[in-house]
């Protein structure tokens, strides 16, 4: 049985963007995060170790995106993605969406975001790995 866990619309206070004024004024950004856990034989027993705790993934995903400042959302979303992978091994993959909802664009629009979408198996490769070392140190 493949489950997935759904935290939406977790909102955040960040530091990020293109623009030095976006990186110290900051601004409010949201999460939308959808982790597909191994799979498991039943639900059943109701047992936690079958799964893993939203709050744990809510603080860690928080955690994650205030560690460092980033200047485009897909190195945030890539950053939060990888960080949550390693820190829960029940996650088999993981699609991390951020929006930001005050760009720096001259147009009436209400957010501009991105999905960012990783298998765990992809964490074997050298390059991932790499750039979670730069995202996250």
């Amino acid at each position: 049985m493949l489950t997935t866990i759904q935290i939406a619309g977790l909102q955040t206070f960040g530091y990020h963007g293109l623009f030095e004024e976006e990186r110290r004024l900051g601004q409010k950004f949201t999460f939308d995060i959808d982790a597909t856990l191994k799979a498991a034989p039943t639900h059943r027993d109701d047992r936690l170790d079958a799964s893993i705790r939203y709050d744990a993934v809510v603080d860690a995903a928080v955690s994650l995106a205030g560690a460092t400042k980033y200047q485009t959302l897909e190195a945030l979303g890539e950053a939060v993605a990888i960080g949550l992978m390693r820190r829960f091994a029940l996650i088999d993959t993981i699609t991390v969406g951020v929006a930001k909802f005050s760009p720096p664009i001259p147009h009436t629009l209400s957010k501009v975001g991105i999905t960012v979408r990783l298998a765990r198996a992809e964490l074997t490769d050298r390059s991932v790995e790499e750039a979670l070392e730069a995202c996250v140190a």
